[in-house]
C-alpha cells in the first residue's frame, strides 16, 4: 500500500503544513421523541451504589460496595424514540490550506487540490462520507437501542433520507451499491468541495431512533474527559446549557430536607461535535490489504477502538510518507465520471487535508 517517491515526482521538503477542517459539523442535541413533540433530554446527576470490577492487583476484598456520583441521561418514560439534528458546513478545497513554511510545497498541495476539486478520487470520499451518514453511524451505541431509523439530510430545499431497515443494510455494505440518496448527498457534499468561493451550501442531517417499545431507557451523549476528577466521581457527560457552578455548589450543600436534592439536572444530552465528525470520516479501507474493517482518517492510521497505528511511519504508508510525492499523486488523479480505477493513496491524502490538522515534520498532527 506504500507509496515510494518516484524520480522527478518528489516535492521538497515542509517543516509545518497546517490545513483547515473541511467537514465542519455542529454538536447534536438530543430529545425524546412523545407523540410529536421533541422534549430536551436531560442529563442527570446522582449517586449509585454498585459492586468493585477492579483487576486482582487492585482488588478490596473488604469492600464490596462501591458507591459513586455519576451521570447518566435517560428518556422521557413515554418516549416511542429519540431525536437529534446537527448542522454540516463544508469548507472548499481550495480554502483549506492555511500555512505552508516551503513555496514549493504550497503550491504542490494547491495544485493537487485544485486537481481533485473534480476528481473521481474526491466522488468516492463523499460517496463514503454519505454512507456514514445515512447508516447512522454518527449515533455510536445509541444505535443498540433502534428498532428502526429514520435519517434525513437537506440542502437547499432538497432532501435526501434513509428510512426504516434501510440504515442498518448500509452499514452491511461497506463502501459499494451506493443508493440514489446517497449520491444525491454526496453530489451535495462533492459541489461545496469543488466551490471556489466562500462555503459550500449548508446540510441538516436528523435521526430518529425508533424503539420497540415506550421507556425511560438510558441512552448515550459523549462522554467529557476530565484529569484529575475527584474521588468517587464516575463520569461526566457532554451537555448544553449546563447548571452554573454556583447553582449547583447550593444545590450540593443544601442540608434542608424540604428542598434537598436527590438528583440535579445538568442540562441538554448531546453527541458533542468532535464525535459526530469522527463517525463521518471513518472512511479508511486502504490502510491495509484485504477485508478490512474502516478507521478514521488518521495521519498515521490510529485508532482509539483497537489502540493502534495502523499507518505507522516505518510502513510507508502514513500521510507523512505520502506527502513527499504529492506531484505523481496529483498525476494519479482521475477526472471525475471517467470511470476509471481510483488511487487509493491519493484519496488518504485528500481525506488527511479534508480532516484538517497541523502537521510537524516530526510525525506530530492535531485537529486544526
Amino acid at each position: 500500500m506504500a507509496t515510494k517517491k518516484k524520480s522527478g515526482s518528489g516535492s521538497g521538503s515542509a517543516k509545518v503544513v497546517a490545513a483547515m477542517r473541511g467537514i465542519n459539523v455542529s454538536d447534536a442535541p438530543m430529545c425524546s421523541i412523545v407523540g410529536k413533540e421533541l422534549l430536551p433530554l436531560e442529563v442527570m446527576r446522582h449517586g449509585i451504589r454498585g459492586t468493585q470490577n477492579l483487576t486482582p492487583g487492585k482488588f478490596d476484598p473488604n469492600k464490596l460496595a462501591n458507591i459513586q456520583i455519576t451521570e447518566t441521561a435517560k428518556t422521557h418514560p413515554q418516549a416511542t424514540g429519540m431525536h437529534l439534528r446537527f448542522a454540516l458546513q463544508v469548507t472548499p478545497l481550495s480554502r483549506l490550506l492555511t500555512a505552508c513554511d516551503s513555496a514549493e510545497v504550497r503550491a504542490d498541495i494547491e495544485q493537487f487540490l485544485a486537481r481533485a476539486a473534480n476528481s473521481e478520487e474526491l466522488m468516492e470520499l463523499c460517496r463514503r462520507y454519505a454512507r456514514r451518514v445515512f447508516s447512522g453511524s454518527f449515533l455510536w451505541r445509541n444505535l443498540t437501542l433502534a428498532h428502526s431509523l429514520d435519517i434525513h439530510a437537506r440542502c437547499a430545499g432538497q432532501t435526501a433520507q434513509a428510512l426504516g431497515e434501510r440504515p442498518f443494510e448500509l452499514a452491511e455494505r461497506g463502501f459499494s451499491e451506493y443508493t440514489e440518496d446517497e449520491m444525491k448527498l454526496a453530489r451535495w457534499l462533492q459541489s461545496s468541495f469543488a466551490s471556489q468561493a466562500g462555503l459550500g451550501q449548508g446540510i441538516e442531517v436528523s435521526a430518529k431512533v425508533h424503539f420497540s417499545n415506550a421507556g425511560a431507557f438510558e441512552v448515550y451523549p459523549s462522554q467529557m474527559y476530565v484529569s484529575g476528577k475527584p474521588q468517587g466521581f464516575a463520569r461526566p457527560l457532554y451537555k448544553l446549557n449546563p447548571v452554573s457552578p454556583s447553582d449547583l455548589n447550593r444545590a450540593r450543600g443544601d442540608k434542608d430536607v424540604h428542598s434537598f436534592m436527590d438528583s440535579i439536572n445538568m442540562g441538554q444530552a448531546a453527541i458533542r461535535d468532535q464525535k459526530v465528525g469522527n463517525a463521518i470520516r471513518t472512511i479508511d479501507t486502504w490502510y491495509a490489504p484485504g477485508n478490512v474493517p474502516p478507521i478514521a482518517i488518521e495521519p498515521n492510521g490510529a485508532s482509539l477502538s483497537d489502540n493502534e497505528f495502523h499507518r505507522r511511519p516505518e510502513s510507508g504508508n502514513s500521510f507523512f510518507n505520502l506527502l513527499p510525492g504529492i506531484r505523481q499523486l496529483t498525476q494519479d488523479l482521475k477526472p471525475e465520471g471517467s470511470g476509471m480505477q481510483t488511487s487509493p493513496d491519493a484519496m488518504f491524502v485528500l481525506a488527511v487535508f479534508i480532516r484538517g490538522g497541523v502537521f510537524g515534520d516530526a510525525g506530530k498532527s492535531g485537529n486544526d
